[in-house]
């Protein structure tokens, strides 16, 4: 994943999210720190057309494809 590429979700098991077909840009890693010490990967992409970033769970990054014009 590249911060500031666009990307496609794309994949079996994706109409749960209600994110399969939907194009976002990639923000980066959106990192969330507990008191206990645990750290959770979590990254933040904005939905095309959205007016707020989204934060999704590592677990989505497999099902992005990059955009190419």
């Amino acid at each position: 994943m590249k911060v500031g590429k666009m990307y496609k979700f794309v994949g079996p098991g994706l109409s749960f999210s209600g994110l399969d077909g939907i194009m976002a840009l990639y923000l980066g890693e959106d990192f969330i720190h507990r008191d206990d010490g645990v750290t959770v990967e979590n990254h933040r992409i904005l939905k095309l057309g959205a007016p707020a970033s989204t934060l999704i769970d590592r677990g989505l990054l497999k099902y992005m494809t990059e955009v190419t014009a």
